[in-house]
């Protein structure tokens, strides 16, 4: 995934930005790293606190996270 200039999230691997691997089969992992503040220090900058909570919220669903 990667942080765009806004602070939001993106998923794919040939986007532009600072980019973070990210456990994607595990939603559990999400909140640990969400809970944490693991997102901001992995992208190197501020993440918009609702971009990562519509990613763990797209993980527990079980939905296919969008690919760029």
């Amino acid at each position: 995934m990667v942080r765009l200039p806004d602070g939001s999230l993106q998923i794919g691997r040939g986007l532009p930005g600072r980019g973070a691997w990210l456990c994607a089969g595990s939603p559990g992992c999400a909140r640990v790293a969400a809970r944490r503040g693991a997102f901001g220090r992995a992208l190197r900058g501020p993440v918009d606190p609702a971009a990562v909570e519509r990613l763990v919220g797209e993980l527990e669903a079980g939905r296919p996270l969008a690919e760029g």
